[in-house]
């Protein structure tokens, strides 16, 4: 049975995506604890260089699967004989431009990430890293449909601010469900206070990254789709208003964390004679239930991105 070569890309680009959020999510986590001295934030600073090591070795090797699928696209033959035409891909298309600057940034994350820093050099480590993060995130662009007009425009400028701002609320959602909040034990001591701190700038984050995807996806969807008439009655448009209506979920599962369940969340973490422990389940549930259909939104914005617009032309 012949593999199918759009949905493997598809699927390639879906699981690059997650590994970078996750990535960035856990360089935001990292960087939010690091004067943090509590045993919470201590364990899970070594938890998150984990994930850190885990998405950055994902990436690489899905990166370099990726190429290997566009290469066999490109050349039209199996991905069994694909080989021959990687060279080819690389040293005379555009998108083999872009891999390598891509690989690039790659390689620069995984020596940061691998590495240990002392607390002095720590800051600049992580600067390194979320602006390699940054670089690598251009690479996408160049080879997304806002790249058609060249690799510097202000429509790579709109679609590179929201790959990373996406990166950076899921990966915030995801990190902090899956990772630094889960199995909290009751406030106590130190934790709390600092759990609080942490909580804040997770919904800081998050909140000015959807502000900003809100903004850029306007931009993004109107340069595709290119009139009204073209916002029902074709594959793009559909995969966009799927895409968008996950996204509206997932934005309204944040607002219900942080308008309702997150005030009391901090009032009991920053008195530790109150514990909340109903309230962080409900917290945690709600990140990790919003990081789900986040991922889902991630599927329909890899299918958009090898779904010719109808205002391409």
């Amino acid at each position: 049975m012949a593999l199918d070569l759009p949905a493997a890309q598809v699927a390639a680009t879906v699981v690059l995506n997650l590994s970078m959020a996750a990535l960035t999510g856990a360089s935001l986590a990292d960087r939010w604890l690091h004067a943090s001295s509590s045993h919470w934030a201590m364990r899970n600073r070594v938890s998150l260089r984990r994930v850190g090591l885990v998405s950055v070795t994902t990436a690489l090797l899905t990166y370099m699967a990726a190429l290997w699928l566009e290469a066999a696209s490109m050349a039209e033959v199996a991905l069994s004989q694909a080989a021959p035409a990687i060279d080819a891909v690389l040293t005379a298309t555009h998108y083999g431009f872009s891999w390598k600057i891509g690989l690039v940034a790659l390689a620069v994350v995984t020596v940061v990430t691998t590495l240990r820093w002392s607390p002095q050099r720590g800051p600049v480590a992580d600067l390194v890293r979320l602006a390699a993060i940054g670089a690598f995130m251009y690479t996408r662009s160049m080879v997304s449909h806002a790249g058609a007009g060249g690799d510097i425009s202000w429509a790579m400028a709109a679609d590179w601010i929201h790959l990373v701002l996406i990166s950076v609320w899921v990966g915030d959602v995801l990190v902090a469900g899956f990772v630094t909040l889960r199995h909290l034990p009751g406030a106590t001591g130190q934790d709390g206070p600092e759990r609080a701190q942490y909580t804040q700038a997770l919904s800081n984050s998050a909140t000015i990254a959807l502000a900003g995807i809100a903004i850029t996806g306007l931009i993004s969807a109107w340069r595709g789709l290119g009139s009204l008439e073209n916002i029902t009655g074709n594959p793009y448009a559909t995969v966009l208003l799927l895409k968008l209506a996950l996204v509206a979920i997932a934005a309204a599962l944040g607002g219900l964390n942080r308008f309702v369940v997150m005030p009391r969340l901090l009032a009991g973490l920053r008195a530790p004679g109150a514990p909340s422990s109903k309230q962080e389940q409900r917290f945690v549930f709600i990140l990790q239930v919003e990081s789900l259909v986040l991922a889902g939104a991630l599927v329909f914005a890899a299918v958009l991105s090898s779904t010719s617009p109808p205002g391409a032309g």
